[in-house]
């Protein structure tokens, strides 16, 4: 089941996981990576109990994805 991304003016501040792979872009088992390093928490508090994340906490986890990259493969010219 897709999200209509047209259907989500702005991102919710906490996602399910769905929705959080479609938000960050990354691949599930990056998601899961993140849950398994505490980086990203899902809780048990969304709608019919659905597990939720904070939007925030995958802000963080794919600027760290990004951290240093300028510096990565850098190619310098004398």
């Amino acid at each position: 089941m897709g999200l209509a991304l047209e259907r989500l003016p702005d991102w919710p501040v906490a996602m399910t996981r769905e929705m959080a792979l479609a938000y960050t872009g990354v691949a599930d088992a990056q998601l899961r990576e993140w849950e398994r390093r505490g980086t990203v928490r899902f809780c048990m508090r969304g709608p019919r109990g659905a597990a939720i994340a904070a939007r925030s906490s995958l802000d963080a986890a794919v600027q760290s994805l990004f951290a240093g990259a300028a510096d990565d493969g850098a190619i310098e010219f004398d």
